[in-house]
């Protein structure tokens, strides 16, 4: 993970033996190790960690899953799926990376951030 666009300041990280349930809301950037429920909504950086589980919609300005995701997910920068990273869920995004063993599955919206609209629907697993 050593994307340029990657946590400018990691602000608040949940620890892999965490489960939390409810909404997030910060203005910074989060990591996420653990499990998380519910809703989160981050002004800054996302990262799910390979252990990390999260079931909730996401927004925040760049999104980075190593883990599993299951829910919608709205990027206003880039959504990166990592090579051990799945999505399940409708993704809204300005540009859309997917490393060789990531899966997405879902829709995907792209260029809403910048003015441009394509939609793509797609399922992508690549082994």
């Amino acid at each position: 993970m050593k994307n340029k666009k990657q946590l400018d300041k990691l602000d608040t990280v949940i620890g892999v033996s965490t489960t939390m349930e409810g909404s997030i809301q910060t203005e910074g950037s989060i990591r996420i190790e653990g499990k998380v429920i519910g809703e989160i909504n981050c002004t800054g950086d996302l990262t799910v960690g390979i252990d990390g589980v999260v079931e909730a919609n996401i927004r925040a300005r760049n999104i980075i899953v190593a883990g599993i995701v299951t829910g919608d997910v709205q990027a206003s920068g880039t959504l990166h799926i990592e090579e051990k990273g799945k999505l399940q869920g409708n993704a809204q995004m300005d540009s859309f990376v997917i490393d060789q063993g990531g899966i997405f599955e879902g829709q995907s919206n792209m260029g809403k951030a910048s003015g441009h609209s394509s939609e793509k629907k797609m399922e992508v697993v690549a082994e």
